[in-house]
């Protein structure tokens, strides 16, 4: 059988023949994590509705409508819910047949390798056909069935002459990209959806629905937000009157810049002038610019990574804490008076909440240990102390590695399981318990475990009949509070499949209450330096 290149000629896939095995519309709810699939056929995933993202080994891709990405027969995939109200998305399966044989073949390897050529095309002209394809998708006599193929190899046509353009022609994300440079150093000028879009030479609705998925925002919204940026440079640094600042970051109405402003920070701009004399302005993680107290005196904390604050002697009102994912209780809130609110989510809905009670900080408790207290730091303004606990935290780790040497080979691998949200299996990625059992001293994590953290997952949902694709040397099973969730992980260490694990029968199964060892703030992080070795090698 001859070799064959995608990259080396125009005539690659003329030496097939492609026919359609299934296609499937599936619908998922908000907050839905789907379990992983493997393809036992080449697929296409076409997203028509809603947003996510969509996990193939170690990429991490954007999965909204529109997009368009080919798998290859043994490649898995997951895909995550976003906040949508509902993801809807096709699954066709086809069989590729390799012609330029003796004996035509089925072919298994890969024949789209640059999963990311399809995107950024429009995408009505493939909606359509899939429409068709669709409501013709089961057949019962020869004719349906030719019609069926005829609307398929229709499909196939677009995607390999999209695939296979030049890349001087289909560079729709180069063209999206120079739009939001132009944004960046004209602002000041006239800008229009129409007039980026003509420069992009993307017609308009779908330029905006590009544009959303590559920045997050609407192209009028994220001009605005350039504009109010500047504007508060120039706020910080001019005593000129609002009309004239407003007229140099491109509004024509004060009024309307005004109203603008207010809308992004909670200010108006000469509220925003005062304010910035007398408090503090910062960053949170999700981008919001946040006037805050120089010295706040009561915070409100929603979240679980309380112990970075409390660990630079940032100090909580009531000394409480609340839960992030539980419905905000507005009215509760306001009885407690704070003059400043931190919300471990991404939920802006929430976040919206909270910032109409005080300045609000949105917090990332999945970002690094070594992210998160420096940021605290900056915030709080103890940096120095910051830089020093992490220092430490970083000799006493090594440390601590060299104390359990004795007991872990070299090159042992690791895993941390997790039951959440009832009878739902987790195994640990870049949060948690995990990271520290991932130092460069410590455990290695299994293939399939790599490539999550290579993906940048805190965690990702596995079945019961997976875990050992996901089982290393060595075992952590968190023992959750939640009784449902709790049953769940005994029920799981009771079955054949766990028992004969190697890790198991070696006795390297560590099973460890959740609370004490799979939260990955500074204080739990501290404690588990001297937690580990005691279980590991009995010595404290």
């Amino acid at each position: 059988m001859h070799s064959l290149d995608a990259d080396r000629g125009a005539l690659f896939f003329s030496a097939f023949m492609f026919r359609l095995n299934d296609l499937e519309q599936r619908m998922e709810q908000p907050d839905q994590v789907m379990l992983e699939v493997e393809c036992k056929k080449h697929t296409f995933l076409i997203c028509e509705e809603g947003e996510g993202h969509l996990y193939i080994g170690h990429e991490r891709l954007a999965f909204s409508a529109g997009c368009v990405y080919p798998l290859s027969p043994g490649e898995a995939y997951q895909i995550e819910h976003g906040h949508s109200p509902e993801l809807r998305y096709m699954v066709m399966t086809f069989d590729v047949i390799h012609v330029l044989v003796d004996d035509p073949e089925q072919y298994t390897r890969s024949v789209f390798e640059k999963r990311d050529q399809l995107y950024g095309y429009p995408y009505a002209p493939l909606s359509g056909v899939l429409e068709q394809l669709y409501a013709i998708r089961i057949y019962k006599t020869d004719a349906e069935y030719s019609h069926r193929n005829t609307l398929f190899q229709k499909w196939m046509e677009i995607i390999i002459s999209r695939y296979t353009s030049p890349q001087t022609e289909q560079s729709m994300e180069d063209r999206i990209f120079s739009t939001i440079q132009y944004v960046d150093e004209h602002y000041a000028e006239e800008i229009t959806v129409q007039k980026l879009a003509r420069l992009a030479d993307i017609r308009p609705a779908q330029y905006t629905t590009l544009f959303r998925q590559r920045t997050g925002h609407k192209p009028l919204d994220y001009v605005n937000d350039v504009r109010i940026q500047h504007a508060k440079d120039w706020l910080r640094k001019s005593d000129e009157p609002l009309r004239d600042i407003a007229s140099r970051v491109g509004f024509k109405d004060e009024y309307y810049f005004s109203r603008r402003f207010r809308q992004m920070t909670g200010l108006s701009p000469r509220q925003y002038d005062r304010s910035i004399q007398q408090k503090t302005l910062v960053q949170d993680w999700l981008g919001h610019d946040v006037i805050i107290p120089a010295s706040p005196e009561r915070i409100m904390y929603y979240g679980d990574s309380a112990g970075d604050l409390l660990m630079l002697g940032v100090r909580l009102l009531g000394d409480q804490v609340y839960d992030a994912v539980a419905p905000v209780n507005v009215e509760e809130a306001v009885k407690m008076k704070p003059d400043l609110i931190i919300f471990d989510s991404s939920n802006e809905q929430q976040y919206e909440q909270f910032a109409r009670i005080a300045p609000t900080l949105a917090y990332n408790s999945h970002a690094t240990l070594a992210d998160r207290i420096r940021r605290v730091g900056s915030w709080f303004g103890k940096l120095p102390e910051a830089e020093q606990w992490l220092a430490s935290y970083e000799e006493r780790t090594k440390q601590m590695w060299e104390k359990i040497r004795i007991s872990v080979k070299p090159g042992e691998t690791a895993s941390v399981f997790a039951y959440h949200r009832g009878a739902r299996l987790f195994v640990m990625g870049n949060i948690g318990l995990a990271p520290l059992l991932y130092h460069p001293m410590g455990f290695k994590p299994v293939g399939k475990v790599k490539e999550a953290l290579a993906a940048g997952r805190a965690y990702k949902e596995i079945s019961a009949d997976a875990v050992r694709h996901y089982a290393g040397d060595h075992i952590f099973v968190m023992l959750p509070e939640e009784v449902v969730a709790r049953q769940a992980t005994e029920r799981l260490m009771q079955t054949h499949a766990w028992t004969e694990l190697p890790a198991v029968k070696d006795g390297q199964v560590y099973p460890v209450e959740e609370m004490v060892w799979n939260l990955s703030d500074a204080l739990t992080s501290n404690q588990l330096l001297t937690l580990l070795p005691e279980l590991l090698c009995g010595t404290s």
